[in-house]
């Protein structure tokens, strides 16, 4: 601990200082540089990074140009996560391109969970027409693993894709098992307390209900299929749940101390 705080407290314990005196002072030097830390934008962070242990975060890739093996138009990047809980290696023509060569560390959320890809399977791989709107329904490989997709690629337009996590077995996946994956996120409902929508969403590692910032891991001996709206809020009030993202409304600490 630096002197001048031992000073500081032990002036505090001898009565000498007034201890919220203290605090207040603290705080204004300390609040002042976070001031000035807000004022430098991510994509300054990401760039220092980069340049400091670029060869420590690109040492793995195939391709010393780190040009984007999916657009091959793009370079590729270190980037901090859209909630700043996580970063990857990805490409910088975002959003046009959204290829995602590997995860150092992160969440989000649940999606990002690599997945064993030893199948000798051709893909992408039609494996039928969606019965209602004709599209069709195509088993592709990602950076993490197999999933199912609604329609082909459009620009500007991202269609809709399901992790194939949960089935086991590749190669035997039929157009059935896509289209019950491509159902999900599912609304149950809206939450008694403030109206938010309660989903049940299909994530790599298993089936999640999500409300806002809060996640709850469906148990593995329960069927979506049953997953009713009461279900739902009794594992959002268990206290196994996770948060993701950032919360918004922190009580400011300034606030605190003019209330002392």
């Amino acid at each position: 601990m630096p002197l001048f705080i031992c000073l500081s407290l032990d002036n505090v314990s001898g009565g000498l200082t007034e201890w919220k005196g203290l605090l207040k002072d603290y705080w204004t030097r300390f609040s002042s540089y976070c001031n000035r830390a807000a004022t430098v934008h991510i994509h300054q962070v990401e760039k220092m990074l980069e340049k400091k242990f670029g060869d420590f975060l690109f040492a793995s890739l195939p391709d010393n140009t780190r040009t984007c093996p999916s657009c091959l138009e793009g370079t590729l990047i270190f980037k901090v996560s859209r909630y700043g809980a996580g970063y990857f290696i990805g490409c910088d023509q975002h959003p046009k391109c959204k290829y995602i060569a590997k995860t150092l560390y992160g969440e989000e959320e649940e999606d990002a969970v690599p997945q064993n890809n030893n199948t000798t399977i051709e893909e992408p791989k039609l494996l039928g027409l969606h019965p209602v709107s004709n599209e069709k329904i195509l088993l592709k490989n990602g950076p993490y693993g197999f999933y199912v997709q609604l329609g082909e690629d459009r620009k500007n337009c991202t269609p809709k894709r399901a992790s194939i996590g949960q089935l086991k077995d590749v190669d035997s996946i039929t157009v059935e098992d896509a289209l019950e994956l491509l159902r999900y996120p599912i609304t149950l409902g809206e939450h008694p307390k403030d109206k938010q929508p309660v989903v049940l969403k299909l994530a790599k590692v298993g089936f999640t209900i999500r409300h806002r910032r809060t996640i709850a891991t469906v148990p593995k001996n329960l069927k979506p299929g049953n997953i009713t709206m009461e279900k739902a809020l009794e594992l959002l009030s268990s206290k196994d749940v996770r948060r993701c993202g950032r919360p918004k409304g922190k009580p400011k600490v300034e606030e605190a101390l003019e209330m002392m």
